[in-house]
């Protein structure tokens, strides 16, 4: 700027007087110092350039270098973005068979939490049906007792009527001895008869042929000889021909055989 300022001043002689100002003599001067300006650019340019080729030789290098990083770059952004589409796909693929397993196990826990509660129910049912069963075992093993009691008592009236039947059976034996013997006369409803006095006996209800013969076998044949038997005696008949008492009472023999009797 001094340079210029110094050329135009006093190379030139431009005049700053308004009495001595030389129009045409500025212009030139400011023409040529703007051309020497120019050309100072230029050669500095010029200079520059060809100080620093290398340098920029380097540096288009290095440009061309990074454009090809950059293509590379790029290659493996896209690559990259592959890559990635890829995994996500696959992430979206395992995320979904993830949520589907999910899925799965949790209606496998339901089914079986369902069959726990089921379980649970058929475990409390058999516990109450093993309850019931006890108690009835319970129950039936105190009616076995009750039958096994009653049972020995059976037995004992068993053997009891066991032993009053063959208490009778002798009593029969030796009534049919003495019969045979002609001397019955001493039994306390029998006494010596002759045959045309014997009596259908099976008019009687409740008296069959069998029944018959063993009324005729301790002795008694007409309607007169049940009509004269005392409540004593009915336990004593009904004993010795292995007969029910009461159902000598029940069809009432005595009285059937009065009736025919006075009949």
């Amino acid at each position: 700027m001094l340079s210029a300022l110094w050329y135009f001043f006093s190379v030139k002689g431009v005049s700053v007087n308004p009495e001595g100002f030389k129009p045409h003599v500025a212009l030139v001067a400011i023409l040529e110092v703007l051309a020497m300006l120019l050309v100072a650019c230029l050669l500095g340019y010029a200079i520059a350039w060809w100080m620093r080729g290398e340098i920029i030789a380097n540096q288009a290098q290095k440009i061309d270098g990074l454009y090809h990083e950059n293509y590379l770059l790029v290659v493996s952004k896209e690559d990259l973005k592959k890559q990635v589409e890829l995994w996500r796909e696959k992430h979206q693929h395992d995320l979904s068979a993830t949520q589907q397993k999910s899925l799965d196990l949790t209606m496998e826990k339901e089914r079986l939490q369902k069959q726990v509660r089921e379980l649970e129910s058929m475990r409390m049912e058999s516990k109450e049906a093993k309850s019931q069963a006890q108690e009835k075992l319970k129950q039936a093993e105190n009616e076995i007792g009750t039958l096994k009691y009653r049972l020995r008592q059976l037995e004992f009236q068993v053997r009891e009527a066991e032993e009053t039947s063959l208490k009778f059976k002798n009593e029969i034996a030796e009534l049919i001895t003495r019969k045979e013997k002609a001397s019955i006369s001493d039994h306390p409803f029998v006494r010596p008869i002759e045959p045309e006095e014997k009596d259908d006996l099976t008019k009687i209800r409740g008296i069959g042929p069998f029944i018959e013969k063993r009324l005729n076998m301790i002795g008694i044949y007409t309607f007169q000889h049940l009509s004269e038997l005392s409540p004593e005696m009915v336990d004593r008949v009904g004993a010795a021909i292995e007969f029910f008492p009461h159902r000598i009472i029940k069809d009432d023999w005595v009285g059937q055989a009065r009736g025919f009797r006075e009949g």
